[in-house]
């Protein structure tokens, strides 16, 4: 089987064709839920490394009924690589990804060529990707790897409007919030423009 046969329409996970926002690395699911039950014409999917938390998210997913938002624990790196169809997603949204600042870390980090290289594929044109960290280092290093992947930086970018500040970012983003945003050319945005 080769590695295209492999990849999961949206259409399987969701039972339709709206526009699918994933995010990556949720922690309690704040933002993923605030999005998906204000937007019931898209699509949300998360990556959560802890089956915990992905468990805690859904059962939170179940009680609010939010039939539009699905999460899975594991390796975002290995999931979108290998599951995610090309030019699929409407966004993605990472917001505060650990920095993995040690070296036995690094297989660990997203801040690498590969996995860049996997969201700009997996990105349909005119499709985001929402960065927010507490670090400006990550941003910057962040925004190396996906220009040299061929995503564009929106100069002057803002976070969306009405976007919930999670408890990770009110403990540890005192000092600000550094937010970023690329696009890949082509298309004309959408919903993951929010």
């Amino acid at each position: 089987m080769s590695m295209r046969e492999a990849r999961v329409p949206w259409s399987q996970v969701f039972g339709n064709d709206r526009p699918v926002e994933v995010e990556i690395g949720p922690g309690r699911g704040e933002l993923l839920l605030a999005y998906a039950a204000a937007a019931p014409s898209s699509n949300f999917f998360a990556i959560e490394r802890a089956a915990r938390a992905a468990a805690a998210i859904m059962e939170k997913v179940a009680a609010r009924r939010l039939a539009n938002l699905r999460v899975v624990a594991g390796d975002a790196r290995c999931i979108i690589a290998r599951l995610v169809p090309d030019a699929s997603v409407a966004a993605y949204h990472v917001y505060f990804p650990d920095p993995w600042p040690k070296t036995r870390h690094r297989a660990r980090r997203l801040t690498d060529p590969s996995f860049a290289g996997e969201v700009a594929r997996t990105l349909a044109p005119g499709g985001v990707l929402h960065l927010a960290s507490d670090l400006r280092h990550l941003v910057d290093r962040f925004a190396a790897v996906l220009a040299a992947a061929g995503l564009v930086p929106e100069r002057g970018a803002v976070p969306p409007s009405g976007r919930p500040t999670t408890a990770f970012e009110r403990k540890y983003a005192q000092a600000g919030t550094h937010y970023a945003r690329w696009r890949r050319p082509g298309g004309t945005g959408g919903s993951g423009s929010r």
